[in-house]
Order: C-alpha cells, then sequence, then structure tokens
C-alpha cells in the first residue's frame, strides 16, 4: 500500500495561478508527499538509490517512448504483480470501462471511445496518443493509489488514479474523475509541462533549488535539471528527496523527507530498469522478462539495449542477473550465472552454440543448459564450459558427463591441427580427420611427448583395440601402440608405408620395436615383417622377409628400393643389389645385369613372371629363366624374351643357330613384339607363338614397312619349288628362285587372297612398279594392278588375252573390275576396252565397235560372243560376232548385219 500524509502544497498555489492564466488547461496533479509505501509481497528493492541524481531522474528519450509496451505486455505484467483479487474487489489486471472520446489538440491526437476497455488497453491506446511512456503511466499508478499491486482496491482509487485533478485542499475536480480521465488528462499534462509555455520554473538546462519538503524550514538544494522529463516530474511533484529518504530505500525517512520523485525512480528501476539510461524492454523479450516479475523479478533491470541478430533471426538483452534470448517463432529463453559468463565468453548467438534452446537444468553434480548446437555445462565448483558440436554429439554418444570421460575441464581450444576440449577423464581432439576421445592415459602421454605441436601431431582416430591386449591411436604425424604401460610408436617416414599396408591388419601386424639406425638408412620392425627407409625411399619388406635375411640381411641385399609388385602368380621386390621373385618356384634372387633387365620390364607384374631359376652360364653369356621367358644376357645385348621367342630361338639352334645372339632391345608395336638376333628377326603376335625372318624375306618384309603393314609372321618359312614364301597377318612375302623377293601387302594381298592365294596366281616374281597409269606386281599366272580405278588381278587366260592386247600401256590400260563370269565364258572391263574369254575365241573389243555392241546386249545380246578381233580395210573398221558383224565407216555410219 502507498498511504500518505496530508500536508500543505506550494503546489496548489502553482495550480491556481496557472489556471488563472490558462483556465482548465492543467489539472490539478497528484499529492505531494506520500508516506513511505509498504513493501508488497514479491517486490524486492534492487534499485541502487545511491545513484539516484534529482537533475535527471528520467531521460526523455525512456519518458516519451509511446511504444516501449503493447496492451497484451501490459496486462501480463499486471497479471504478474497480483496472482489473484479479494473477493468483491477490481484489481487493475481485471478492470475494465466503456471509454468516451476525446478531442485531439496540439498535446494528444484525441481518442476513439470504445466499450469495455481494459485498463491495460486504455494505458496503450492514451501513451500512443499522447506520446508519453505507459510504463510512466504504471509507475505513477503505483505510487499514487498502488493500484499496480493492490489486491482490493476501491472504486475512489480509480476515480482519483493519478491525482489528476485532485489538490490536497479541495476536492477532485469532477471533469477528471474516472480512470480513463485520470490516465488521458495525466498524459496530456505531461506533454503541456514538456511544450515549456506555461511552465518554466523547472526548466531544463538551468539550476533550481528546489526543495526537500512542503515546510519551508527543512531546506532546499541546487538542482540542475537536465532535460525536459525531470522537469515534468517537479511539475508534477514539487519535491526532491533528501538523504534520509535516500537511505530508507522504500521505506520512511525523517520528518523532512518526501517521497514522490524517490518513489517513481525506485519503482521504475525495479520494474523496468534504470530510467536515465534509456534502456528500454520491448517485444518478445519483455513479455519474458514481465513472466519473471519484470525489474522486481528474479532476472533484475536491463544494463543494455535490445541487440538483434540476424542468424536465427532473434533478440537478446542483458539484465542485472540473467541475459533473455528470443528466437524468431521459439520461446524466449534465460541464461543465466556461470552459464552466462561462458556464452558471453564464447560469442553467444555468433558462437557454434547457436541459439539457447532450454533454459538452465540442475543436475547431480552440477547443471546444464542446451543450445542448437551443444551445451554448456556448470560445474559444482561454479566453473561452466560450452561444448559444441561437433565434440558435443561425441561426448554425448559416450554418456556426458555420467559417462568415462565426466565433465568438461576446459571449453575447446585451437592447439597445432585443429582444436581440444579437456575433460575431468581425458579429453576430444578435432582435427580434419574428424573428432576423436583419449583417455585419460592416452592424454597424458600424449602431453608427455610435446602435445598436438609435437612430433607425433593431433589425434586422427579414437583409441581402437588392435588385439592382443593392444590399443592403437592415429595421430597426424604417426601411430602409437600401448600394452599395458608401454607405448611404441610409428612415426615418419614410417608411418605413411604402413597405413598403406594396413596397420596391425596388414601384413606387417603390430611393431615390436621402435625405429633404430642402420648404415645408410633405418629400419623398424614387426611382427611380420620390416619397413626400410633410405634415401631410395621407405617400403615395407614382409614377402621377402625371411629371403633377405638368409642373404644376410640389407647389409649383403642392399635397401629395398622399390615396393612388392605381383600379378596373380607372382611377386618381386627390388633391393639395391638384389631382387627377390616368388612364384610356383618358390623364392629366387636376381641379380647383376640380369636384375637390370628384369627391374626394367615391371619384374613380377611384366610378362616374365617369377624366375624359376638361378642365373646360368651359356657359351659365352648368360641367362636365367622365368615363367614367362627369359633374360639373356649375351655379348650382344641384354633382353628379355617371351617364352614364346625363347623356344622358337631354341628351335632355331639358340646363340649357335641361324639367328645367333640377340641385339639390341625389343620393340613392341600394336601388341606384337619383334627382337632383333644377329641373322634375323623373332616376332611374336599378341596371340603368343614367335617366327623367325631371315635372309631376302627379311629384307623384303622390311622395305614392305615391317610389322605395321605385314603383322607378325603367321608361320616360318616355307620351301617351295618356285622358292620360299612366308604368310603374315596381313601379307606374304615370296623370294622366287628366278626373280627378286617381294612383299604382297595392302589391297594387292586382299585381291590376292581373293583371287585363291598361291594357287590362283603362284610366286610373285617381283615387287609392285609403277606402268603407265599405275602400278602392277606380276605373278607367275597373272598380275596385279592397283589405278585410279581400283586393285583388281589379271590372270590365267585372260592375262594372256590382256598380254596380246599390250598390257598395261596398251589401249586397254588398267583393269576397272575383276573378270567375270557371264553365261558361259568370262569378261573382263579396262579403262579402254574388254576382254573375252569363251569356247568360240579369246578376243577383245574397243572404241566404237565395243560401245556398238554393248548398246546391244554385249554376249548376252543379240550378237552372242565376239569370234574375232576388230580388223580394218578401205575405210571400213568391222568385227565379227557369234550372230552377225558390226561395220565403221569413214563417214562415221555404224551398220550391223
Amino acid at each position: 500500500m502507498h498511504p500518505k500524509i496530508s500536508v500543505s502544497r506550494r503546489f496548489a498555489t502553482i495550480v491556481v495561478t496557472a489556471c488563472l492564466a490558462i483556465g482548465s488547461l492543467i489539472g490539478a496533479p497528484e499529492t505531494a508527499l506520500a508516506a513511505a509505501p509498504q513493501v508488497t509481497a514479491g517486490t524486492a528493492k534492487s534499485a541502487n538509490l545511491s545513484t539516484f541524481t534529482p537533475g535527471n531522474i528520467i531521460a526523455d528519450s525512456v519518458f516519451f517512448n509511446s511504444s516501449a509496451m503493447n496492451a497484451t505486455q501490459m496486462d501480463t505484467f499486471f497479471k504478474s504483480k497480483v496472482k489473484s483479487c479479494q473477493s468483491g474487489y477490481v484489481c487493475l489486471k481485471d478492470y475494465r470501462q466503456n471509454t468516451p472520446n476525446r478531442p485531439a489538440d496540439r498535446y494528444c491526437n484525441g481518442y476513439s471511445g470504445a466499450a469495455n476497455e481494459s485498463a491495460a488497453t486504455i494505458i496503450h491506446r492514451v501513451s500512443v496518443s499522447c506520446g508519453i511512456n505507459p510504463r510512466v503511466l504504471i509507475v505513477m499508478l503505483e505510487k499514487e493509489q498502488s493500484l499496480v499491486t493492490h489486491t482490493w482496491p476501491s472504486s475512489w482509487r480509480y476515480d482519483m488514479a493519478l491525482g489528476q485533478g485532485c489538490p490536497d485542499t479541495a476536492p477532485c475536480d469532477p471533469a477528471y474523475s474516472g480512470f480513463f480521465y485520470q490516465i488521458y488528462g495525466a498524459a496530456r499534462q505531461m506533454q503541456i509541462y514538456a511544450e515549456g509555455r506555461w511552465f518554466t520554473y523547472y526548466a531544463p538546462g538551468k539550476t533550481w533549488n528546489i526543495r526537500y519538503h512542503p515546510n519551508a524550514s527543512c531546506g532546499s538544494a541546487p538542482v540542475r535539471v537536465e532535460n525536459t522529463a525531470t522537469a515534468a516530474l517537479y511539475y508534477y511533484t514539487p519535491y526532491q528527496p533528501n538523504r534520509a529518504a535516500l537511505n530508507a530505500g522504500y521505506g520512511t525517512g525523517d520528518a523532512c523527507s518526501s517521497y514522490g520523485n524517490r518513489n517513481f525512480f525506485q519503482l521504475f528501476s525495479d520494474w523496468f530498469g534504470d530510467p536515465r539510461n534509456g534502456l528500454t524492454v520491448s517485444g518478445a523479450i519483455a513479455d519474458v522478462w514481465t513472466a519473471h516479475g519484470a525489474g522486481t523479478g528474479w532476472i533484475g533491470t536491463p544494463v543494455g539495449n535490445m541487440r538483434s541478430w540476424s542468424t536465427g533471426p532473434g533478440w537478446s538483452q542483458q539484465f542485472a542477473n540473467a541475459d533473455i534470448f528470443v528466437k524468431a517463432g521459439q520461446p524466449g529463453r534465460t541464461v543465466t550465472g556461470p552459464i552466462r559468463t561462458e556464452y558471453r565468453l564464447v560469442g553467444e548467438v555468433a558462437s557454434g552454440l547457436g541459439w539457447p534452446t532450454s533454459d538452465r537444468i540442475a543436475i547431480t553434480g552440477g547443471a546444464y543448459q542446451d543450445f542448437d548446437n551443444g551445451r554448456i555445462y556448470e560445474r559444482s565448483d561454479g566453473r561452466a564450459f560450452a561444448i559444441a558440436a561437433p565434440m558435443f554429439r561425441l561426448h554425448e554418444s559416450v554418456g556426458n558427463v555420467f559417462g568415462s570421460y565426466g565433465w568438461p575441464t576446459s571449453r575447446a581450444y585451437r592447439v597445432p591441427g585443429g582444436a581440444t576440449q579437456t575433460f575431468d577423464r581425458g579429453a576430444a581432439y578435432e582435427s580434419a580427420s574428424g573428432v576423436f576421445l583419449l583417455d585419460a592415459t592416452w592424454t597424458a602421454w600424449l602431453n608427455s611427448v610435446g602435445g598436438t605441436g609435437g612430433a607425433y601431431g593431433i589425434p586422427t582416430s579414437g583409441v581402437t583395440d588392435a588385439g592382443d591386449g593392444t590399443q592403437r591411436v592415429l595421430l597426424s604425424n604417426a601411430v602409437a601402440f600401448r600394452k599395458a604401460s608401454s607405448v611404441t610408436v610409428v612415426k615418419a617416414p614410417f608411418v605413411s608405408v604402413y597405413a598403406e599396408q594396413g596397420y596391425e591388419s596388414g601384413a606387417l601386424g603390430r611393431p615390436t620395436g621402435s625405429a633404430s639406425d642402420l648404415p645408410g638408412g633405418s629400419s623398424q620392425q614387426f611382427a611380420s615383417g620390416q619397413i626400410y627407409s633410405s634415401p631410395a625411399g621407405t617400403f615395407a619388406v614382409t614377402t621377402f622377409a625371411s629371403a633377405v635375411a638368409a642373404a644376410g640381411g640389407v647389409e649383403k641385399t642392399g635397401f629395398p628400393t622399390g615396393p612388392v609388385v605381383a600379378s596373380k602368380t607372382a611377386s618381386s621386390q627390388r633391393f639395391s643389389a638384389f631382387t627377390f621373385t616368388k612364384g610356383a618356384a618358390g623364392a629366387r634372387s636376381v641379380r647383376g645385369a640380369i636384375k637390370t633387365a628384369y627391374d626394367a620390364t615391371g619384374g613380377a607384374s611384366s610378362f616374365l613372371g617369377a624366375a624359376t631359376a638361378g642365373e646360368r652360364a651359356l657359351a659365352d653369356g648368360f641367362v636365367q629363366e622365368f615363367d614367362g621367358g627369359r633374360i639373356i644376357c649375351a655379348p650382344t645385348a641384354l633382353v628379355a624374351l617371351p617364352r614364346s621367342m625363347a623356344t622358337a630361338w631354341d628351335s632355331l639352334g639358340g646363340q649357335t643357330g641361324r639367328l645367333g645372339w640377340p641385339v639390341g632391345s625389343s620393340v613392341v608395336t600394336n601388341g606384337v613384339t619383334e627382337q632383333a638376333f644377329q641373322g634375323g628377326l623373332l616376332v611374336s603376335p599378341k596371340t603368343g607363338g614367335a617366327h623367325a625372318i631371315v635372309g631376302a624375306t627379311l629384307s623384303a618384309f622390311r622395305i614392305a614397312g615391317g610389322v605395321p603393314v605385314l603383322g607378325a609372321p603367321l608361320e616360318p618359312e616355307q620351301k617351295s619349288a618356285a622358292g620360299y614364301s612366308q604368310r603374315f597377318e596381313r601379307g606374304v612375302v615370296f623370294v622366287p628362285y628366278s626373280g627378286s623377293a617381294s612383299a604382297v601387302a595392302l589391297d594387292t594381298f586382299k585381291e590376292y587372297e581373293r583371287g585363291g592365294g598361291l594357287p590362283g596366281f603362284g610366286f610373285a616374281t617381283g615387287p609392285a612398279a609403277p606402268i603407265g597409269a599405275g602400278k602392277a606386281q606380276p605373278f607367275q599366272l597373272g598380275s596385279i594392278a592397283t589405278s585410279g580405278w581400283g586393285t583388281s588381278a589379271v590372270r590365267g587366260t585372260m592375262w594372256r588375252v590382256f598380254q596380246s592386247s599390250g598390257g598395261y600401256t596398251g589401249p586397254l590400260s588398267y583393269p576397272r573390275e575383276s573378270e567375270a563370269k557371264v553365261s558361259d565364258g568370262y569378261i573382263q572391263p579396262f579403262v579402254g576396252g574388254t576382254t573375252y574369254v569363251s569356247p568360240y575365241a579369246l578376243a577383245v573389243t574397243r572404241g566404237v565397235l565395243h560401245r556398238e555392241y554393248w548398246k546391244l546386249g554385249g554376249p548376252e545380246g543379240e550378237l552372242g560372243w565376239p569370234l574375232l578381233n576388230e580388223t580394218s580395210g578401205n575405210g571400213v573398221w568391222q568385227q565379227k560376232f557369234q550372230k552377225g558383224t558390226i561395220y565403221l565407216y569413214a563417214d562415221g555410219r555404224v551398220v550391223v548385219r
């Protein structure tokens, strides 16, 4: 309650004087002095009255902020102050009335009356109309009549709710009686005060002697009034509180104490924040704040302005005892105590945590609060630490604070290679590989070797069971194994090779010792092999570990110079002095020049496969056999032969045979392998098998274009009565006893094959040669010619007829097509005519007679087959056919008889 003391007021004289001047413009204000109010239940002192400054009670920006609260927020606020009203009374939260119209003037924008309006709605609408902060009116309602917190208010309290028009020395002016008129009149009066036309004796920007009490003997003190809003309050209540009033809080001071402006400042501060700093609480944040008691609640008064966040979006505001966060479309959340300190420290909404999604939740051992992407834990010792994704998800997966890792002992912080966060019994590590947990034992070991900034780097895995009571942890530069209290590390340069091998699940198994230095390099021993490092590189030795040991170790074999290479049936590995192979014949070593050739082919992954025996001497050279061939170290060359070539070479007598020793390196063209020898060439096609090409056949083969033109040989050289021949994939080479060696290839070979090959043409008796308008290759039984008309053969009897007419340089020139059967004979068209072989004659038709003959249907026409060649005499040319004769006269006439 706020009972008042009745005292005479100087203010009444001021009012009278003013009224004489302006008539009904001004209404009477509240009672000047009120007895110290009793603090109602749920109201606690929070305003710091030691900071009270009489010249700045409220900032203009606060006083005139008409949008500080809406009707819904005020309604919620009123309900929070009075939970239930005594029977028979109407409390402010439930008050309603019909409101009248008010005209607009220079101070307010008027009011359109409505039925059954609530107190909150009336205050809201009046505030907007007159431009006054609704919180100012709410505080005045409380300090004048305790209407905000009263649980059994009588109707007279509403009639004189703000003391407007109710001087202490006279009854209230009926024109101002009633709740609506009190609210509207007071708000309008504040704008009159602010105007500065009629009221100037507390004008802002000047110093005024302001009394402590109506009793002049109580004295006064100079006050520099700093703003219009403070001046308005002094016009309304023209006294400042003395030290006794300020020291009393909501209590009673001394006989010279006044309380109106003290109570205004204290109530406003406790409910809405310091009125001087311009801090306002509005919107959804005000809803949360009001629901928790506003300034007199546990959240306290605002200490900062509302902040907008683009992420969300949403808003936040800091208060004395909590921060309020409201994400659009979500319930508002409070963040308090150590959790608030931590949340602020990591960046609030802009941090990896995002928005709060719960309020503080107490649990055994402390408390926590959830956020979009993590959680902040508050320990029992008062420390709080954030855990954000992805560490948060991992911590949750192991039981969070109730699991094996316990409570966080730090927030995440950056370390070389990523970030880490410590817990009671371990730590989490985040890197490009992910986020992983290490227990306290592993964490202590890592810290002892330099942490993530040490030689081993940051963990890139959690703890993995490596078998036999051993644990494994991967790090960015190493892998560590722990068994009991012993830790063995595989570090650079060995770790990358070990990873390629599959760590302990691979061929090497677990490490059995640390790395050690050797002359020229270093090594590390594993359960099933070693990794060696030297200037040649770093390589694992598993398959050939026993072979290396049997040979005397790397001191004898040299360091490995490559990894194991393998095919389906063989494997090999290079060392500086040896290459070891393994296949069906077991493990073998390859050394010296043969090693050089073997390594160059690709070792076991090549056609050679694995060695099947050791190196052996052969005449004045050396050979070594392999699954797929042989390497020969000859006085003339160092070569690797496929098995088919080696077999063919052996069948021809090897180095003592016609071929002799190999010379030069093998050449592969389109899958065909050629190997030159002293006496010839061995060629192996893609399908396997090899044949020698020697002597004149080899010369013709090379002249024709070799493998790219003829392909690989299909058989050895063949001897016949006519000479030697050898068939190839796309041709044949002839070496006749009489004539020049030559190759039949390309289109000529196709025509040769079409015409029956050797039975149809016999041996080629020379290479193709230019003649006339094309080129032709001679055969025993004819010729194959190529010209602009294509490639065609002329052979047998047709060849004799063609030759008798002058051949390729005669009038017939080159064939246009191959010979063809017609009826009971054969014909072949040429550029200059046609040849005929029939049971009736061997003949040729040419020129005009030829043209006329074919107009009549040729051999199958009305004249039948020619019986003679063309003859001439006495200016007439003629040719006889089975059924007539064609005549050509000198004057160009053609007659058929």
